[in-house]
């Protein structure tokens, strides 16, 4: 999954503005990336990229490029 796919989805996730989340974003700094910020990031995911993420393994990400490596991960087991 690219990118800039991700950021999109995080965006979505957290409602934040189109454009706002890129790779430099830090994820705990976002508002919204928070229990239900990562379950709707977790249905986007699975719809979307056909990925089963964990909720601990989503949490320990710190930016977009560790989701879509992880994504990328859990796509390729």
């Amino acid at each position: 999954m690219q990118l800039a796919d991700v950021c999109a989805m995080i965006e979505e996730a957290v409602q934040a503005v189109p454009g706002s989340v890129g790779e430099a974003t830090v994820l705990g700094n976002l508002d919204g990336w928070d229990s239900m910020g990562l379950v709707i990031f977790i249905e986007l995911t699975q719809d979307r990229a056909g990925a089963e993420l964990a909720v601990h393994e989503l949490r320990a990400c710190q930016s977009p490029a560790e989701v879509a490596a992880l994504i990328e991960r859990t796509r390729a087991s």
